[in-house]
Protein backbone atom coordinates (compact mmCIF):
# COMPACT_ATOMS: atom_id res chain seq x y z
CA UNK A 1 0.00 0.00 0.00
CA UNK A 2 2.90 2.15 0.51
CA UNK A 3 4.12 2.27 -2.93
CA UNK A 4 0.13 2.91 -4.51
CA UNK A 5 0.33 6.00 -1.53
CA UNK A 6 4.00 7.38 -2.53
CA UNK A 7 2.35 7.21 -6.51
CA UNK A 8 -0.85 9.10 -5.65
CA UNK A 9 0.86 11.46 -3.61
CA UNK A 10 3.53 12.37 -6.14
CA UNK A 11 1.23 12.61 -8.59
CA UNK A 12 -1.35 15.04 -7.44
CA UNK A 13 2.15 17.12 -5.87
CA UNK A 14 3.69 17.01 -9.88
CA UNK A 15 0.74 19.30 -10.27
CA UNK A 16 2.31 22.58 -8.71
CA UNK A 17 -0.23 24.55 -10.53
CA UNK A 18 -3.16 23.14 -9.26
CA UNK A 19 -2.10 22.84 -5.48
CA UNK A 20 -1.37 26.96 -5.70
CA UNK A 21 -4.88 27.18 -7.26
CA UNK A 22 -6.37 25.01 -4.41
CA UNK A 23 -5.01 26.87 -1.65
CA UNK A 24 -5.39 30.39 -3.55
CA UNK A 25 -8.94 30.19 -4.29
CA UNK A 26 -10.37 29.17 -0.81
CA UNK A 27 -8.69 32.36 1.04
CA UNK A 28 -10.30 35.03 -2.16
CA UNK A 29 -13.67 33.59 -1.45
CA UNK A 30 -13.44 33.43 2.23
CA UNK A 31 -12.15 37.17 1.68
CA UNK A 32 -14.94 38.33 -0.76
CA UNK A 33 -17.96 36.23 0.92
CA UNK A 34 -17.07 37.32 4.22
CA UNK A 35 -16.89 41.18 3.42
CA UNK A 36 -20.13 40.73 0.91
CA UNK A 37 -22.25 38.89 3.32
CA UNK A 38 -21.82 38.82 6.99
CA UNK A 39 -25.55 39.32 7.18
CA UNK A 40 -26.45 35.94 6.10
CA UNK A 41 -24.43 34.56 9.10
CA UNK A 42 -23.90 37.13 12.09
CA UNK A 43 -27.56 37.08 12.84
CA UNK A 44 -27.01 36.00 16.36
CA UNK A 45 -30.49 35.20 16.97
CA UNK A 46 -31.88 33.17 13.96
CA UNK A 47 -29.82 30.22 14.84
CA UNK A 48 -31.13 29.73 17.98
CA UNK A 49 -35.03 30.71 17.21
CA UNK A 50 -37.36 28.25 19.01
CA UNK A 51 -40.84 27.64 19.31
CA UNK A 52 -41.59 26.97 23.00
CA UNK A 53 -44.91 25.59 24.02
CA UNK A 54 -46.12 27.19 27.73
CA UNK A 55 -48.38 24.46 30.18
CA UNK A 56 -49.55 25.05 32.80
CA UNK A 57 -51.06 22.90 35.29
CA UNK A 58 -51.29 24.50 37.70
CA UNK A 59 -53.88 26.52 39.88
CA UNK A 60 -52.61 29.22 40.39
CA UNK A 61 -55.41 30.95 42.40
CA UNK A 62 -55.99 28.18 44.60
CA UNK A 63 -52.06 27.91 45.31
CA UNK A 64 -52.28 31.69 46.19
CA UNK A 65 -55.78 31.05 48.57
CA UNK A 66 -53.56 28.43 50.46
CA UNK A 67 -50.77 30.57 50.81
CA UNK A 68 -53.01 33.21 52.42
CA UNK A 69 -54.64 30.76 54.83
CA UNK A 70 -51.06 29.70 55.89
CA UNK A 71 -49.57 33.17 56.33
CA UNK A 72 -52.97 34.38 58.38
CA UNK A 73 -51.84 30.96 60.60
CA UNK A 74 -48.09 32.05 61.47
CA UNK A 75 -47.36 33.56 64.54
CA UNK A 76 -45.46 36.45 63.25
CA UNK A 77 -45.54 39.92 64.02
CA UNK A 78 -48.40 42.26 61.73
CA UNK A 79 -45.75 44.34 59.90
CA UNK A 80 -43.97 40.93 58.53
CA UNK A 81 -47.39 39.93 57.50
CA UNK A 82 -48.01 42.64 55.63
CA UNK A 83 -44.84 42.54 54.06
CA UNK A 84 -44.98 39.02 52.83
CA UNK A 85 -48.59 39.58 52.14
CA UNK A 86 -47.64 42.18 49.39
CA UNK A 87 -44.41 39.90 48.24
CA UNK A 88 -47.17 37.26 47.99
CA UNK A 89 -48.55 39.62 45.16
CA UNK A 90 -45.95 40.20 43.20
CA UNK A 91 -44.49 36.44 43.19
CA UNK A 92 -47.12 34.89 41.10
CA UNK A 93 -44.17 31.84 40.21
CA UNK A 94 -46.05 31.03 36.56
CA UNK A 95 -46.76 34.36 35.88
CA UNK A 96 -42.89 35.68 36.23
CA UNK A 97 -41.63 32.90 34.47
CA UNK A 98 -44.11 33.36 31.70
CA UNK A 99 -42.96 37.22 31.35
CA UNK A 100 -39.47 35.97 31.47
CA UNK A 101 -40.09 34.67 27.87
CA UNK A 102 -41.94 37.22 27.04
CA UNK A 103 -39.93 39.97 27.33
CA UNK A 104 -38.34 41.81 24.19
CA UNK A 105 -34.41 39.91 24.60
CA UNK A 106 -35.92 36.83 24.89
CA UNK A 107 -38.72 36.95 22.20
CA UNK A 108 -36.27 37.14 19.50
CA UNK A 109 -35.08 33.83 20.08
CA UNK A 110 -38.19 32.18 21.76
CA UNK A 111 -41.58 32.03 20.06
CA UNK A 112 -44.21 31.15 22.94
CA UNK A 113 -47.60 29.38 22.48
CA UNK A 114 -49.67 28.59 25.38
CA UNK A 115 -51.46 24.95 25.28
CA UNK A 116 -53.12 22.22 26.92
CA UNK A 117 -50.44 18.96 27.93
CA UNK A 118 -51.80 16.73 25.34
CA UNK A 119 -51.85 18.89 22.67
CA UNK A 120 -48.39 20.42 23.20
CA UNK A 121 -47.39 16.44 23.86
CA UNK A 122 -48.97 15.60 19.99
CA UNK A 123 -47.34 19.04 18.73
CA UNK A 124 -43.97 17.94 20.19
CA UNK A 125 -44.15 14.44 18.30
CA UNK A 126 -44.86 15.97 15.27
CA UNK A 127 -41.96 18.70 15.02
CA UNK A 128 -44.28 21.90 15.44
CA UNK A 129 -42.50 22.95 18.73
CA UNK A 130 -39.10 22.38 19.84
CA UNK A 131 -39.62 22.28 23.48
CA UNK A 132 -42.19 22.28 26.22
CA UNK A 133 -42.20 24.17 29.15
CA UNK A 134 -44.24 22.77 31.93
CA UNK A 135 -45.61 23.93 35.12
CA UNK A 136 -46.44 21.23 37.56
CA UNK A 137 -49.44 20.74 39.78
CA UNK A 138 -49.15 22.38 42.72
CA UNK A 139 -46.37 24.43 41.88
CA UNK A 140 -47.51 28.03 42.99
CA UNK A 141 -48.32 26.79 46.74
CA UNK A 142 -45.07 24.90 46.82
CA UNK A 143 -42.62 27.90 45.50
CA UNK A 144 -44.06 30.48 47.72
CA UNK A 145 -44.46 28.46 50.91
CA UNK A 146 -40.40 28.09 50.06
CA UNK A 147 -39.98 31.67 49.14
CA UNK A 148 -41.75 33.09 52.04
CA UNK A 149 -41.83 31.15 54.96
CA UNK A 150 -38.96 28.94 53.83
CA UNK A 151 -40.92 25.70 54.46
CA UNK A 152 -41.16 22.58 52.07
CA UNK A 153 -38.93 21.31 49.92
CA UNK A 154 -39.74 23.93 47.02
CA UNK A 155 -40.94 22.46 43.65
CA UNK A 156 -39.48 21.93 39.79
CA UNK A 157 -40.13 22.94 36.44
CA UNK A 158 -40.19 20.97 33.45
CA UNK A 159 -38.55 21.20 29.92
CA UNK A 160 -39.07 18.79 27.72
CA UNK A 161 -37.86 18.18 24.28
CA UNK A 162 -37.38 15.40 21.70
CA UNK A 163 -33.57 15.50 21.51
CA UNK A 164 -31.13 17.41 23.11
CA UNK A 165 -29.69 20.88 21.06
CA UNK A 166 -28.73 24.53 21.23
CA UNK A 167 -31.79 25.52 21.53
CA UNK A 168 -32.98 23.39 24.34
CA UNK A 169 -29.57 24.21 26.11
CA UNK A 170 -29.80 27.83 25.49
CA UNK A 171 -34.09 27.61 26.98
CA UNK A 172 -32.33 25.62 29.72
CA UNK A 173 -30.09 28.45 30.43
CA UNK A 174 -32.41 31.33 30.24
CA UNK A 175 -34.58 29.58 32.91
CA UNK A 176 -31.63 28.51 34.79
CA UNK A 177 -30.24 31.75 35.43
CA UNK A 178 -34.01 33.37 36.33
CA UNK A 179 -34.52 30.29 38.63
CA UNK A 180 -31.07 31.47 40.52
CA UNK A 181 -32.09 34.98 40.94
CA UNK A 182 -35.62 34.05 42.66
CA UNK A 183 -33.67 31.99 44.75
CA UNK A 184 -30.93 34.58 45.65
CA UNK A 185 -33.80 37.16 46.56
CA UNK A 186 -35.63 34.76 48.47
CA UNK A 187 -32.13 34.17 50.61
CA UNK A 188 -31.81 37.22 50.76
CA UNK A 189 -34.98 38.17 52.05
CA UNK A 190 -34.78 35.44 55.20
CA UNK A 191 -31.32 36.56 56.07
CA UNK A 192 -32.47 40.37 56.18
CA UNK A 193 -35.55 38.98 58.27
CA UNK A 194 -33.66 37.40 60.61
CA UNK A 195 -31.30 40.40 61.43
CA UNK A 196 -32.82 43.66 61.31
CA UNK A 197 -29.46 45.66 60.87
CA UNK A 198 -29.24 44.08 57.05
CA UNK A 199 -30.87 46.05 54.16
CA UNK A 200 -32.54 43.55 52.12
CA UNK A 201 -32.92 46.48 48.94
CA UNK A 202 -29.13 47.46 49.40
CA UNK A 203 -27.90 43.14 49.62
CA UNK A 204 -30.48 42.83 46.33
CA UNK A 205 -28.18 46.07 44.97
CA UNK A 206 -25.09 44.74 45.83
CA UNK A 207 -25.48 41.22 44.13
CA UNK A 208 -26.60 42.74 41.02
CA UNK A 209 -29.71 40.96 40.24
CA UNK A 210 -31.35 41.76 36.95
CA UNK A 211 -30.02 43.76 34.10
CA UNK A 212 -28.32 42.15 30.95
CA UNK A 213 -26.95 38.61 30.58
CA UNK A 214 -25.25 37.13 28.03
CA UNK A 215 -26.27 33.31 27.45
CA UNK A 216 -22.98 31.53 29.04
CA UNK A 217 -21.15 28.83 26.58
CA UNK A 218 -23.19 30.59 23.70
CA UNK A 219 -20.59 32.38 21.52
CA UNK A 220 -21.65 34.31 18.09
CA UNK A 221 -19.79 32.77 14.57
CA UNK A 222 -19.10 35.68 12.88
CA UNK A 223 -18.96 35.38 8.61
CA UNK A 224 -15.04 34.90 8.63
CA UNK A 225 -15.33 31.93 10.53
CA UNK A 226 -18.25 30.79 9.17
CA UNK A 227 -16.94 30.68 5.31
CA UNK A 228 -13.33 29.65 6.41
CA UNK A 229 -15.01 26.51 7.57
CA UNK A 230 -17.55 25.73 4.75
CA UNK A 231 -15.36 26.80 2.10
CA UNK A 232 -11.90 24.56 3.29
CA UNK A 233 -14.25 21.96 3.79
CA UNK A 234 -15.33 21.81 0.24
CA UNK A 235 -12.06 22.28 -1.21
CA UNK A 236 -11.03 19.27 0.95
CA UNK A 237 -13.72 17.30 -0.55
CA UNK A 238 -13.00 18.26 -3.96
CA UNK A 239 -9.55 16.62 -3.73
CA UNK A 240 -11.20 13.48 -3.19
CA UNK A 241 -12.54 13.64 -7.01
CA UNK A 242 -9.34 15.36 -8.09
CA UNK A 243 -7.44 12.55 -6.92
CA UNK A 244 -9.94 9.46 -8.18
CA UNK A 245 -10.02 11.58 -11.45
CA UNK A 246 -6.39 10.07 -11.94
CA UNK A 247 -7.39 6.77 -12.40
CA UNK A 248 -8.62 7.64 -15.27
CA UNK A 249 -5.74 7.83 -17.11
CA UNK A 250 -4.56 5.04 -15.21
CA UNK A 251 -7.47 2.76 -16.54
CA UNK A 252 -6.46 4.30 -19.84
CA UNK A 253 -3.36 2.77 -20.00
CA UNK A 254 -4.07 -0.58 -18.32
CA UNK A 255 -2.49 0.46 -14.64
CA UNK A 256 -4.73 -1.70 -12.89
CA UNK A 257 -4.30 -4.88 -14.91
CA UNK A 258 -0.54 -4.51 -14.68
CA UNK A 259 -0.89 -4.32 -10.97
CA UNK A 260 -2.54 -7.67 -11.19
CA UNK A 261 0.02 -8.86 -13.30
CA UNK A 262 2.45 -8.15 -10.65
CA UNK A 263 0.24 -10.26 -7.70
CA UNK A 264 -0.97 -6.98 -5.50
CA UNK A 265 -3.84 -6.90 -4.42
CA UNK A 266 -6.91 -4.27 -5.68
CA UNK A 267 -7.50 -3.34 -2.10
CA UNK A 268 -4.13 -2.23 -1.81
CA UNK A 269 -4.67 0.23 -5.03
CA UNK A 270 -7.84 1.26 -2.90
CA UNK A 271 -5.78 2.08 -0.33
CA UNK A 272 -3.32 4.24 -1.63
CA UNK A 273 -6.05 7.01 -3.06
CA UNK A 274 -7.74 6.65 0.09
CA UNK A 275 -4.43 7.19 2.61
CA UNK A 276 -3.35 9.75 -0.05
CA UNK A 277 -6.19 11.82 -0.27
CA UNK A 278 -6.86 11.81 3.62
CA UNK A 279 -2.78 13.48 3.92
CA UNK A 280 -3.87 15.55 1.15
CA UNK A 281 -7.22 16.78 2.45
CA UNK A 282 -6.03 17.29 5.98
CA UNK A 283 -2.83 19.51 4.58
CA UNK A 284 -5.94 21.22 2.45
CA UNK A 285 -7.89 22.12 5.78
CA UNK A 286 -4.94 22.92 8.02
CA UNK A 287 -3.51 25.17 5.87
CA UNK A 288 -6.24 27.57 4.60
CA UNK A 289 -7.31 27.68 8.53
CA UNK A 290 -4.35 28.77 9.50
CA UNK A 291 -3.64 31.00 7.23
CA UNK A 292 -7.21 31.97 7.73
CA UNK A 293 -6.49 32.18 11.87
CA UNK A 294 -3.33 34.61 11.10
CA UNK A 295 -5.18 37.08 8.59
CA UNK A 296 -8.54 37.14 9.89
CA UNK A 297 -7.71 36.41 13.52
CA UNK A 298 -11.01 34.16 13.40
CA UNK A 299 -9.91 31.70 16.71
CA UNK A 300 -8.38 34.19 19.13
CA UNK A 301 -8.19 33.71 22.26
CA UNK A 302 -9.36 29.72 22.58
CA UNK A 303 -8.23 27.00 24.61
CA UNK A 304 -6.01 23.52 23.68
CA UNK A 305 -9.27 22.25 24.34
CA UNK A 306 -10.91 24.01 21.09
CA UNK A 307 -7.38 22.97 19.75
CA UNK A 308 -7.65 19.20 20.28
CA UNK A 309 -11.08 18.80 19.10
CA UNK A 310 -11.44 20.84 15.97
CA UNK A 311 -8.18 18.35 15.13
CA UNK A 312 -10.08 15.68 15.95
CA UNK A 313 -12.58 16.18 13.61
CA UNK A 314 -10.83 17.37 10.81
CA UNK A 315 -8.69 14.46 10.74
CA UNK A 316 -12.25 12.15 10.55
CA UNK A 317 -13.38 14.33 7.84
CA UNK A 318 -10.38 13.91 6.19
CA UNK A 319 -10.76 10.38 6.72
CA UNK A 320 -14.54 10.61 5.08
CA UNK A 321 -12.49 12.17 2.20
CA UNK A 322 -10.11 9.73 1.52
CA UNK A 323 -13.30 6.69 1.75
CA UNK A 324 -14.87 9.05 -0.61
CA UNK A 325 -12.08 9.23 -3.35
CA UNK A 326 -11.71 5.34 -2.98
CA UNK A 327 -15.40 4.82 -3.98
CA UNK A 328 -14.99 7.39 -6.79
CA UNK A 329 -12.18 5.62 -8.06
CA UNK A 330 -14.04 2.38 -8.05
CA UNK A 331 -16.74 4.03 -10.23
CA UNK A 332 -14.26 4.77 -12.43
CA UNK A 333 -13.36 1.27 -13.49
CA UNK A 334 -17.06 0.04 -13.22
CA UNK A 335 -18.10 2.69 -15.27
CA UNK A 336 -17.79 5.11 -18.64
CA UNK A 337 -15.20 7.78 -18.01
CA UNK A 338 -17.59 10.68 -18.14
CA UNK A 339 -20.22 9.05 -16.68
CA UNK A 340 -17.63 8.55 -13.25
CA UNK A 341 -16.53 11.81 -13.49
CA UNK A 342 -19.98 13.58 -13.87
CA UNK A 343 -21.32 10.81 -10.89
CA UNK A 344 -18.78 12.47 -8.74
CA UNK A 345 -19.16 16.13 -9.89
CA UNK A 346 -22.79 16.11 -9.53
CA UNK A 347 -22.13 14.26 -5.88
CA UNK A 348 -19.92 17.01 -4.71
CA UNK A 349 -22.23 19.97 -5.89
CA UNK A 350 -25.26 18.70 -4.28
CA UNK A 351 -22.77 17.61 -1.20
CA UNK A 352 -21.83 20.96 -1.06
CA UNK A 353 -25.06 23.31 -1.73
CA UNK A 354 -26.88 21.11 1.51
CA UNK A 355 -23.93 20.94 3.25
CA UNK A 356 -23.73 24.56 4.01
CA UNK A 357 -20.35 25.13 2.03
CA UNK A 358 -21.76 27.26 -0.93
CA UNK A 359 -24.79 28.91 0.89
CA UNK A 360 -24.93 29.45 4.52
CA UNK A 361 -26.61 26.44 6.10
CA UNK A 362 -28.82 29.11 8.34
CA UNK A 363 -30.78 30.21 5.47
CA UNK A 364 -31.31 26.75 4.17
CA UNK A 365 -35.42 25.26 4.88
CA UNK A 366 -34.84 22.81 7.48
CA UNK A 367 -36.00 19.88 5.76
CA UNK A 368 -32.66 20.74 3.34
CA UNK A 369 -30.50 21.24 7.21
CA UNK A 370 -31.65 17.91 7.78
CA UNK A 371 -30.66 16.36 5.07
CA UNK A 372 -26.91 18.62 5.01
CA UNK A 373 -25.78 16.90 8.19
CA UNK A 374 -26.44 13.25 6.15
CA UNK A 375 -23.21 14.65 4.13
CA UNK A 376 -19.83 14.25 5.61
CA UNK A 377 -18.90 17.86 5.21
CA UNK A 378 -22.12 19.02 6.37
CA UNK A 379 -22.13 17.04 9.47
CA UNK A 380 -18.39 18.28 9.96
CA UNK A 381 -19.45 22.25 9.52
CA UNK A 382 -22.56 21.64 12.00
CA UNK A 383 -20.28 19.88 14.72
CA UNK A 384 -17.30 22.43 14.22
CA UNK A 385 -20.09 25.59 14.17
CA UNK A 386 -21.78 24.32 17.43
CA UNK A 387 -17.68 23.48 19.06
CA UNK A 388 -17.06 27.14 18.21
CA UNK A 389 -20.07 27.94 20.00
CA UNK A 390 -20.30 25.82 23.21
CA UNK A 391 -17.45 23.43 22.98
CA UNK A 392 -19.14 20.45 24.16
CA UNK A 393 -17.63 17.53 24.37
CA UNK A 394 -21.51 15.25 23.81
CA UNK A 395 -21.77 17.08 19.87
CA UNK A 396 -18.13 16.36 19.10
CA UNK A 397 -18.18 12.48 20.22
CA UNK A 398 -21.72 11.76 18.23
CA UNK A 399 -20.04 13.27 14.72
CA UNK A 400 -16.90 11.46 14.78
CA UNK A 401 -19.01 8.32 15.51
CA UNK A 402 -21.30 9.33 12.46
CA UNK A 403 -17.90 10.48 10.15
CA UNK A 404 -16.25 6.83 11.50
CA UNK A 405 -19.75 5.10 10.32
CA UNK A 406 -19.43 7.00 7.08
CA UNK A 407 -15.93 6.46 6.02
CA UNK A 408 -16.10 2.29 6.77
CA UNK A 409 -19.16 2.34 5.13
CA UNK A 410 -17.88 4.25 1.91
CA UNK A 411 -14.79 2.53 1.81
CA UNK A 412 -16.29 -0.85 2.04
CA UNK A 413 -18.85 -0.12 -0.37
CA UNK A 414 -16.04 0.94 -2.92
CA UNK A 415 -13.88 -2.56 -1.71
CA UNK A 416 -16.50 -3.85 -2.87
CA UNK A 417 -17.75 -2.79 -6.27
CA UNK A 418 -14.13 -2.30 -7.09
CA UNK A 419 -13.66 -5.12 -10.00
CA UNK A 420 -11.36 -7.76 -8.07
CA UNK A 421 -9.71 -10.42 -11.14
CA UNK A 422 -12.31 -9.83 -13.81
CA UNK A 423 -12.62 -7.13 -17.20
CA UNK A 424 -12.37 -3.61 -16.19
CA UNK A 425 -15.14 -1.36 -17.81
Amino acid sequence: MISFFKKDFLVYWRDRKEIIISLITPMVLITVLSLALPGWVENSTKSLQMKVAFVNLDDEETGLQQIRELLSQQTLPQETKDLLGQQLEQSAPAGLFKQVLQEDSVKEIVTLVELDNEEALRRLEDGQIDALFTIPEGFTFAVLNKMLLNEGEGSEILITADDGSLQVDVLKDIIGSFTRTLNLQAAIRHVSAGNPDLDADRLMADSEIGGREIVPGVKIVTSFQYYALAISIVFALMISVTVSSKAIAEKREHTFERILLAGSKPVNYLSGKMSSTICLSLAQLVIVLLLSHFIFGIFTDRSWQFWTGMAAVLIMMSVCMGALSSLFTALVFRLDDQAASGISFIAVIIAGSIGGSFVPVYVLPEWLQAAGEWTPNGLGLSVLLKWLQTETINDLSDAMLKLAAFSIISFGLAVWIFPKRGRVQ
